[in-house]
This record gives C-alpha cells, sequence and structure tokens, in this order.
C-alpha cells in the first residue's frame, strides 16, 4: 500500500484544525465555555504540579514495588482512554471528511486518513500538553533529574499518540460495520444511548477504580504498560529492558495503526450504504387514527401518530433530553452504593421524565414541522388540535417509562398505599401539564434552523430561551406536590401546621394538579392561538 503524503497530510490537518476552531468559537456560549475551561485547565495543570514537585521528594530513595506497579497502571489508563475517546468520535462526527464527495476526488483517501489523525493529535495536545509539560518540570525540579522530567514527557506523549492511533483504527473498523451492515446500522441508536449509560453508570456509580481493575491490570502486564516503567527505569527503581521493549514495541506498533487506520477508513467512505428498511411497509389506507381519536379527536390523534413515527424513525434528535439525566446520577449512586432508595428518588423520576416528554414532543411545534410547516398550516386543522395531539404524544409517551420507575422506586423506599397512589396522580398531572406548557412556551419561542450534530447531519432542537423559560415554569409548578411526596418534608410540614402527613401530601398534590392545570391550559390555548395566527 502507498504510504500517505505527508506534505499533503499536514495541509489537510491545519485546515482541519482551523475548521475545529472555527466551529468552537462561532457562538459567544461555545467561546465563554471554552475561556471557562482553560481557566480550569491552568488550575489543574497548577495544582499538579505542585503535587509532581512534593511526590519527586519521595523518589530520590527506594521505590516500593506498589508505585513502580502504578506507573503501569496509568499507562494502560492513558492508553484506553485515548482509544475509547478517540474512537468514539471516529465513529461519530470526526470519521468524516468535510465536503466529503470534494475531498475524495481531489486527493488520496489516505491522505485524508493522516490528517484527521494529525488534527485529532492536535486536539489532543491542547488539552493535555499543558499538565503534561507543568507535571515534567516539577518532576524534574523536585528530583534535580531533568532526565526524569523527560522521560515522564517521552513515556505520555508515545502512549497520547499510541492511543489516538488505536482509536483510528478501531473507530473506522465499527464505522464500516455499522455502514455496510443493516442489521447494526438499525440498532446504532440504541447502541450509542447503551453506551451513554454504561458511562454514567462508570463514572457516578462505579466511583472507585475496582471496575477498572483487572482490566489495567491485563493490559499494564503488555509492552504498553511497560512504557509507564520509562520514568522508573530512569532512576533506577525499574528494568531499562522492559522501559526500551515497551517504547521500541509502541513506536512500531503506530505505523501499523496508522495502515489500518487507512484500510478502514477507505472501507468505511467508499462502501454503499446498508438500508435498514429491506421491505415495503403496506397499510391498508383509512382515516381512522385509532383508539386514541376517541380521546382527544381524529386530528389531534394523527398529530400524535405523526410525532411518535418522526421519533422511532430519527431518534437521534431526542437525546437532548437525555443530557440533564445526570440529575440522577446522585440518588441512583446513592441506592446502588448503599442498597437502600432515597425518599427523593421517586419525585426527581416524576419531574425529569414529564420534563423530557415535554420537551421532546412539545417544545418546538412551529420548528419540528420542517418542510411540512406550510403544508400544516393551510391545512385547515386548527391550532389548539395540533398543540393537542403534541400534548397526547409527551404524556403518553412518558407515562409508558415514567409512571413505572416512579412507582417502582416508591414502592421500594417504601411508600405506603396512599402515597403512592398520591404520587401517580401527580406524576400524571406533571406528565399532561409539562407538555402542555411546552406547547405554549414552544411557539412564543420558536426554533427552525438546525443544529448541527455531525458533519452530514444537522437536527432542529428547541431553542435555549423556550429551555430555560420551559424548565423553570415547570419546576415552579411541581414544586408543592413533589415536595410533599418526600417523607421528610410531609412530616416536617405536618408538624408545623398541626395536620396529618397524608393529608399535607394530598394537599401538595392537590395544589400542584391546580397549578399545572391553571398554567399548562394557558399555555396550551397560547400554542393555539400563535399556531393559527403565525405567517411565514
Amino acid at each position: 500500500m502507498k504510504p500517505p503524503n505527508v506534505g499533503h497530510a499536514l495541509l489537510f490537518a491545519r485546515v482541519e484544525t482551523k475548521r475545529r476552531i472555527r466551529v468552537l468559537l462561532r457562538s459567544r456560549l461555545q467561546a465563554g465555555a471554552i475561556a471557562i475551561a482553560g481557566v480550569f485547565l491552568f488550575v489543574f495543570s497548577g495544582a499538579a504540579a505542585l503535587g509532581a514537585f512534593t511526590l519527586a521528594d519521595s523518589l530520590s530513595g527506594t521505590v516500593d514495588a506498589e508505585i513502580v506497579r502504578y506507573g503501569r497502571l496509568t499507562a494502560a489508563a492513558l492508553v484506553l482512554a485515548s482509544t475509547g475517546l478517540t474512537g468514539i468520535r471516529i465513529v461519530g462526527e470526526q470519521g468524516e471528511l468535510d465536503h466529503e464527495a470534494g475531498m475524495l476526488t481531489t486527493i488520496p483517501y489516505r491522505d485524508g486518513v493522516l490528517g484527521l489523525l494529525l488534527a485529532e493529535l492536535v486536539g489532543v495536545a491542547a488539552y493535555a500538553a499543558l499538565p503534561t509539560l507543568c507535571v515534567s518540570i516539577a518532576l524534574a525540579a523536585g528530583s534535580g533529574s531533568a532526565a526524569l522530567g523527560a522521560s515522564v514527557l517521552v513515556a505520555a506523549t508515545t502512549l497520547g499518540v499510541l492511543g489516538t492511533a488505536t482509536g483510528h483504527a478501531l473507530g473506522y473498523a465499527l464505522r464500516y460495520a455499522f455502514t455496510a451492515s443493516s442489521r447494526l446500522a438499525k440498532y446504532k441508536t440504541p447502541l450509542g444511548v447503551a453506551v451513554f449509560l454504561a458511562y454514567i453508570y462508570v463514572v457516578g456509580v462505579s466511583q472507585d477504580a475496582s471496575f477498572f481493575m483487572p482490566l489495567l491490570d491485563a493490559v499494564g502486564a503488555t509492552p504498553l504498560g511497560w512504557v509507564g516503567l520509562l520514568p522508573f527505569a530512569v532512576i533506577g527503581a525499574a528494568s531499562v529492558t522492559d522501559a526500551a521493549i515497551g517504547l521500541a514495541v509502541a513506536v512500531v506498533a503506530i505505523p501499523l495503526l496508522l495502515a489500518a487506520a487507512v484500510r478502514g477508513a477507505g472501507a468505511a467512505w467508499y462502501v454503499d450504504e446498508a438500508h435498514t428498511d429491506s421491505r415495503v411497509e403496506r397499510d391498508e389506507t383509512s382515516v381512522s387514527a385509532g383508539p386514541l381519536e376517541r380521546v382527544v379527536g381524529r386530528p389531534s390523534a394523527w398529530v400524535a401518530r405523526t410525532a411518535w413515527t418522526r421519533a422511532r424513525r430519527a431518534p437521534i434528535k431526542l437525546v437532548f433530553v437525555i443530557y440533564p439525566a445526570f440529575v440522577l446520577l446522585t440518588p441512583v449512586t446513592q441506592a446502588v452504593q448503599t442498597g437502600e432508595i432515597p425518599a427523593t428518588l421517586p419525585a426527581i423520576f416524576a419531574v425529569y421524565g414529564a420534563w423530557a416528554a415535554g420537551a421532546g414532543f412539545a417544545l418546538n411545534p412551529l420548528g419540528d414541522e420542517g418542510a411540512m410547516l406550510p403544508v400544516t398550516l393551510t391545512s385547515g386543522v386548527p391550532g389548539r388540535s395540533l398543540a393537542r395531539g403534541l400534548v397526547a404524544a409527551g404524556a403518553l409517551a412518558g407515562a409508558v417509562v415514567v409512571l413505572p420507575l416512579a412507582v417502582g422506586s416508591a414502592l421500594l423506599v417504601p411508600f405506603d398505599a396512599v402515597q403512592v397512589a398520591l404520587l401517580v396522580v401527580a406524576t400524571g398531572a406533571l406528565l399532561a401539564g409539562a407538555s402542555m406548557l411546552a406547547t405554549g412556551i414552544g411557539t412564543l419561542f420558536p426554533r427552525f434552523e438546525g443544529v448541527r450534530i455531525s458533519r452530514s447531519r444537522r437536527v432542529v432542537t428547541p431553542s435555549l430561551v423556550a429551555f430555560g423559560v420551559y424548565s423553570f415554569a415547570l419546576l415552579v409548578v411541581a414544586a408543592p406536590g413533589l415536595a410533599t411526596q418526600v417523607p421528610v418534608v410531609a412530616d416536617a410540614l405536618a408538624d408545623r401546621l398541626g395536620l396529618t402527613t397524608s393529608l399535607v401530601q394530598a394537599l401538595g398534590t392537590l395544589l400542584t394538579a391546580v397549578l399545572v392545570g391553571i398554567c399548562g391550559y394557558a399555555s396550551y390555548r397560547v400554542a393555539g392561538a400563535n399556531i393559527d395566527d403565525y405567517r411565514l
């Protein structure tokens, strides 16, 4: 196989790096977030340097074998982390060429692969170079050995390049599999969600290293882990031969991994995309929308069915509602680690589930129509019917998931029968009310332009203003009912007001239902009026 042209690859990497910087800085919000991250990076680097300088004193004498073992484990962790993160990015959006058709007919694809790898290394260096340099300099200054600092720098750089190259090779192989296989392509999104949930579990629930230790020990025992012995070999605490073999294996593996990445990218970029639907569905033509039309009317029932169909065909549009799931991290972690379900967990499930249902289906009624908006506005369907259909879609879809979670966790707390019944009422009211709130707020602050989620795909999501207003309003109306479902809060209020706990919970649920009903209905009417009055 002909090797890539380094000159072309360097030029490609420079252009790609500039493009990524422009993407990051195209909005003030992103630029501000990057600035804040930069401040934290400086603080972290300073703290790491201080710790390394203090640690350098203990490396002047005899080094315990357990500390040397941590060198191998650290090397294994660096390789695995960089491999995993890079692989995920390649399977996602970074494995695509910008203006792919033009690029693949202008330069050999192998030059593009090397260019993407170099651009990825620049991105890694932007985050890792400063702390690595600070630690290396601090170790050299604290120990009085420049060789020790240089060895840390060499080992970290080698492991970073090795992990990034491995991630590229693995990522392109997976990308080819997802592109060529109709079965894998069909389940790509569920697999992505599963990986995200696994990530949440690893980060939040498995807070100690026991989850990773067998894997780290296995990788650390290979020549890849021996690279981490290089700093200890410099001070005579580890075998120089082992460290040299580890470095040699890593240096030899990098070009081999590049060759594998080139072959994988060529296969992924040139393969014909598999079709996930191998058959044409033929349904009987009918104007009936099913049992739902007896409840909300035929036009609204068809709106709900259309919303569900869109979510099933393009679930990526609903991924944004998963991000706030981190609010579940602390109570779920507490439940797993202690074996006891926090009394607040059912309420958190109810609030988050209602929020997600409303945001996913009803927070952008106009923008979600996309190119069909002119047809929708001129179809003769009243605005309230459209809003009612979106409310039904969000409430019913949310109920299927949220009610079992809330009730199941309440039974495990455990709640008594009255508390469970009140929680069910409050959750049901929130599911309907959240979607009604979302329709009105969404029509007041619509968004029509797409948000880029990859180089070749954009999706229309609700506006940030709509998110903020909707989230605040929902928390306000949910507060009385859900706060009183927490036994500690209900008992405190009962003692203060001289009432029974059950009566306090019933009054809280009633107040939430009233607030949700009033605010939700008002928002629903606003949505109907805004849809009817909207002009292109």
